[in-house]
């Protein structure tokens, strides 16, 4: 083999390693990026530019994992704004329930205090009628 094509080899290695987090010199935890493919190739900085082909799969790679990530991360974004707004309006549908229920409770007092008070007002009327009718045959 000749010497560039060896490198090539440790390049697509060193690629297929990173993309497969299995590294041996850098961090798995690293973003890829053209350097860290010459790091973990073993290779000199700038090395990798004379072999075109793999800087643009490099890029190709970065390209893809950007637009995949910006689609689950709207999606996902989308998706928890939307169950934080349906568990506020559970908490908001709890809370008027819990209103409905008191205000319902007290309407029902005020009735019943409403009837006490009319028949009381009667028993007077009848009993200021009664003492009128007393004080007139009088």
């Amino acid at each position: 083999m000749i010497k560039s094509e060896v490198t090539r080899a440790r390049l697509e290695e060193a690629l297929d390693r990173i993309l497969n987090k299995a590294t041996t010199i850098v961090p798995y935890s690293q973003k890829l990026s053209v350097k860290a493919v010459e790091e973990e190739a073993g290779l000199g900085s700038g090395s990798i530019y004379y072999y075109k082909d793999i800087v643009e799969k490099i890029q190709a790679y970065k390209n893809e994992r950007c637009s995949q990530s910006l689609l689950s991360d709207n999606s996902s974004d989308a998706l928890s704004k939307l169950r934080l707004r349906l568990k506020k309006e559970v908490q908001l549908k709890r809370k008027y329930k819990s209103e409905v229920a008191e205000l319902r409770e007290r309407l029902s007092n005020m009735a019943s205090q409403h009837n006490s008070f009319a028949l009381t007002i009667e028993e007077y009327k009848q009993r200021v009628a009664e003492l009128e009718y007393q004080l007139a045959n009088e």
